[in-house]
């Protein structure tokens, strides 16, 4: 299986929405899915789904709710939104993936990473973690 590279598209009012949902979790970190189509060799977010941290043992780590992410590729299934990947934050901290976030991610599926300081959004990154190194690799994101 290859990496895609393909670049990850978010509208501007989908962005600000997900950034000011992203930092209500502060302290701890927040978590959701990111929900759209793709076009070619772009994937395009149409909106996105906070979902509750289930990782209960630590503020910094976090697991979306296995249900919702069954609802969500149900729904995809169906013919809706496609689940293009997940986003959490990192409170304090650099927007670049830990060894959990590895450990846990998925190949195809983009990661996105936005560190939340004092409060407020300061840094957004996306991620795809590539299955033949088991590395991630930063992908661009294009603001529309």
């Amino acid at each position: 299986m290859s990496v895609t590279r393909a670049r990850l598209e978010i509208g501007s009012k989908i962005c600000a929405d997900l950034l000011a949902s992203a930092a209500q979790g502060y302290p701890g970190e927040a978590c959701g899915m990111l929900l759209g189509r793709i076009e070619g060799n772009r994937r395009v977010v149409e909106g996105f789904r906070p979902v509750q941290n289930r990782w209960s043992e630590r503020d910094d780590r976090y697991l979306v709710d296995p249900e919702s992410l069954r609802r969500a590729l149900a729904a995809e299934e169906e013919g809706g939104p496609r689940v293009l990947g997940f986003y959490h934050t990192h409170p304090d901290a650099p927007p670049s993936p830990s060894e959990t976030d590895r450990e846990l991610a998925w190949p195809w599926y983009y990661y996105v990473i936005i560190r939340v300081a004092a409060g407020g959004p300061e840094e957004t990154r996306a991620w795809e973690l590539n299955p033949d190194s088991g590395r991630f690799e930063e992908r661009s994101i294009r603001y529309t």
